[in-house]
């Protein structure tokens, strides 16, 4: 079903209208895992009922409790304790789905609720990702073998192969965008090539998808209002990005990646070509380019890198040292953070080890209890149906050790995992 009729002629928002076409709060979903004993979820119930999509309560009250489109959702059925749930608003084209109808105006959530329980097709989800864990995969995209769909350039009517979207996600933006339909072209004639999905990623928490997405919007919005379908800003977008690898910010980059460094004063620097492209080169090309820029060359690492300017912070460092013209500052941060990530790594990695000991500890004392108590039940049976009148009492007492030492490993494990995330955030708070 259409989520808007289109409008081809402009008229005046009335403060009616802007309220109803508020942007949603999308805050963080706490139930992106499948979990069970959940009996407090939400379904889409009014106009139309998608019982199978379920709404958590954080969600429901972050994004829907406070407008007009909370009447379209009632509390639902509890569901069995072995059946396991997540939170369809924890999904990225749900969300996107959530974003349009919001920003539209749209009469209900009709829209949200299509968009979820869309059936893949023979190639089956995108593969970037699990179903167990639906957030999209996380450092490198898998590839897959599938039909491909590139977006067309309206220009040339070529395809523009350096974005490669799978079928799963074509199908989401024809139905959140119906006027983009047929902007993407099958690959090599749909033949089944293997490819990486590139428009829903989270590498960099789906950033580079979110610019799309919204390039996508902007020709929506134009053709609503114009009735004029003009898709080249988009094309123009991917052209230049898409090429780009998106910076995997404090993670190692593949062996061989592009990078920027400054040769002499600090050799051991790397900027990703992404991190470049958005903060160096403007400066380069602006009328009155800073002179140490001059000094950045290309690079390439043999085993990788992780980038110095994907955070604010790095960046803010970088914006100080072109504003000062001293690299040697900069090259002291730089160093010394590095010295610090270096500590940091050692840490966590002490931390993740000791961690993965005591939860294995656990479980092997879980699996020892578990059998301890098999023969206690045993013996205790035994002793009921012997000829003996009087039988001792149940000894549980080799279970119950071996219960209360998995209790401890499993309270040790996670007073670590507790310090993990308190050495995360110092390094978040002081270094990231």
């Amino acid at each position: 079903m259409p989520l808007v009729k289109p409008v081809l002629s402009p008229r005046p928002s009335s403060s009616a209208d802007q309220q109803k076409r508020q942007l949603p709060v999308l805050a963080p979903c706490p139930r992106s895992t499948f979990t069970t004993g959940q009996a407090d979820w939400y379904n889409i119930t009014t106009p139309k009922a998608f019982e199978g999509v379920d709404i958590c309560p954080s969600c429901y009250n972050a994004t829907f409790r406070d407008t007009p489109y909370a009447r379209c959702l009632s509390k639902a059925a509890p569901k069995s304790n072995d059946v396991a749930t997540r939170c369809d608003l924890s999904e990225r084209w749900n969300r996107a789905a959530t974003f349009w109808l919001f920003s539209q105006g749209a009469p209900d959530l009709n829209l949200l609720g299509t968009v979820a329980v869309l059936p893949p097709d023979e190639d089956g989800y995108c593969p970037n990702i699990d179903m167990l864990y639906p957030e999209p995969q996380q450092k490198h995209r898998p590839t897959a073998t599938r039909t491909w769909y590139c977006l067309s350039d309206p220009t040339t009517g070529s395809l523009i192969e350096d974005l490669t979207v799978c079928s799963a996600c074509v199908a989401r933006v024809n139905v959140i965008f119906p006027s983009l339909r047929g902007i993407f072209k099958s690959v090599a004639d749909g033949q089944k090539v293997q490819a990486t999905c590139d428009l829903l990623t989270a590498i960099d928490n789906g950033t580079r998808g979110e610019h799309y997405f919204d390039k996508m919007t902007e020709a929506v919005k134009q053709h609503l209002e114009s009735g004029i379908l003009d898709i080249q800003p988009l094309a123009s977008y991917v052209k230049k990005w898409a090429p780009i690898p998106v910076c995997m910010k404090g993670e190692s980059t593949l062996p061989g990646t592009k990078s920027w460094t400054f040769p002499t004063s600090i050799p051991n620097y790397a900027a990703c070509e992404e991190c470049y492209t958005y903060h160096v080169l403007p400066l380069l090309e602006s009328d009155n380019p800073p002179t140490i820029l001059k000094e950045m060359k290309p690079n390439s690492y043999p085993n990788g890198f992780v980038c110095d300017l994907y955070s604010p912070r790095l960046v803010q460092w970088f914006k100080d040292a072109v504003t000062s013209y001293n690299l040697e500052t900069y090259k002291q941060r730089i160093m010394t953070r590095e010295a610090k990530a270096q500590e940091y790594k050692l840490k966590l990695d002490q931390l993740r080890l000791q961690y993965r000991q005591y939860d294995q500890q656990a479980q092997m004392f879980r699996i020892q209890m578990q059998g301890a108590q098999t023969q206690e039940t045993i013996r205790a049976i035994q002793w009921s149906t012997s000829a003996y009148y009087y039988a001792p009492p149940h000894d549980s007492s080799s279970s119950t050790a071996l219960m209360n030492q998995s209790h401890q490993a499993m309270l040790q494990a996670e007073m670590i995992k507790e310090n993990m995330k308190l050495v995360r955030k110092e390094w978040a708070d002081l270094y990231e």
